[in-house]
């Protein structure tokens, strides 16, 4: 189990976590919307370039402008599905 630290000093289990909206004017950090749909403020440590893309190299983040299409775990799939590699 990996845990991220919370603002308010708590800590947070990755798994729980469905997608991540980007640091705004009005948070002051990341924030994790968990699968239940709490949305939890990510402390401060995480803001800094690069770092939540290092914690979470799996959880690609959604802008704050595009809340259309949440971040979702990253799964490669082989290209070749349904043709040569499955047997039919």
């Amino acid at each position: 189990m990996r845990l991220l630290r919370t603002a308010s000093g708590g800590f947070l289990n990755v798994d729980k976590i469905e997608r991540l909206d980007e640091p705004s004017e009005a948070s002051d950090g990341w924030v994790a919307i968990l699968d239940d749909g709490e949305e939890v403020l990510l402390a401060r440590y995480y803001s800094a370039p690069g770092r939540i893309e290092r914690e979470l190299p799996d959880l690609a983040p959604v802008s704050r402008g595009d809340r259309r299409s949440p971040a979702t775990p990253m799964v490669a799939a082989c290209p070749a599905e349904g043709s040569c590699c499955s047997e039919g």
